[in-house]
C-alpha cells in the first residue's frame, strides 16, 4: 500500500488544535453506505475561513448532522457557516481485493461542526423542514438527485 502526500494541504497547516469558523456554498445532499444503512450526508464547496476568506477546501463531505439539519431543506448556492476542527484521515480503498488499486493517501477534513447557521441564502424564500426520520430524509435525497449511484453518492463520512 502506498501512501501519497495530503491533498488538502492549508487545511494540514491550519492544524488540528483549535476550532475555526468556515463557510461553504451548499452544492447538494447525498448519502452514503453506513454502519446501521445508508446516512445522508452533505456537499459544500469552496469552504473557506471566515476571517480572511482564504479558500481551505474546493470541497468537503459532511454528514448531515443536527445543525445541518435544523437549516431545513437547503438550496443549491445557500452560504452555510459553522465552527469545525480540521482532523485527519486515510482516504482510498484499504480492503484486499486483487484488481483494486490500494494507493491511499494522508487527507485532512473537517470534523465535528458546530453552531451551523445559514451564512447568505441564495433566496429569501423560507427552507421546508427535513424530515425526521432518517429513511425518509433518503428518500428525499434519492428523489432530488435521481441521477446518484454508488460512484457518485458522498463517499466518506465526511469528506471526499
Amino acid at each position: 500500500m502506498k501512501i501519497r502526500a495530503a491533498r488538502r494541504q492549508r487545511l494540514e497547516q491550519l492544524g488540528m488544535e483549535e476550532r475555526h469558523q468556515f463557510y461553504g456554498r451548499f452544492e447538494r445532499y447525498g448519502y452514503k453506505a453506513g454502519y446501521r444503512g445508508e446516512e445522508p450526508t452533505l456537499l459544500l464547496r469552496d469552504v473557506r475561513l471566515v476571517v480572511g476568506g482564504k479558500l481551505m477546501a474546493g470541497h468537503l463531505w459532511f454528514n448531515l448532522t443536527k445543525g445541518f439539519r435544523e437549516l431545513g431543506q437547503l438550496q443549491r448556492g445557500d452560504i452555510v457557516q459553522f465552527n469545525g476542527r480540521v482532523d485527519r484521515y486515510v482516504k482510498g480503498y484499504q480492503g484486499v481485493k486483487g484488481r483494486i488499486s490500494r494507493d491511499t493517501v494522508i487527507d485532512y477534513q473537517l470534523s465535528r461542526p458546530t453552531q451551523v447557521k445559514m451564512h447568505t441564502p441564495v433566496d429569501s424564500f423560507p427552507r421546508l423542514a427535513l424530515p425526521t426520520e432518517p429513511w425518509q430524509v433518503i428518500t428525499l435525497i434519492q428523489r432530488l438527485n435521481p441521477v446518484l449511484d454508488g460512484r457518485q453518492r458522498g463517499e466518506s463520512t465526511s469528506t471526499s
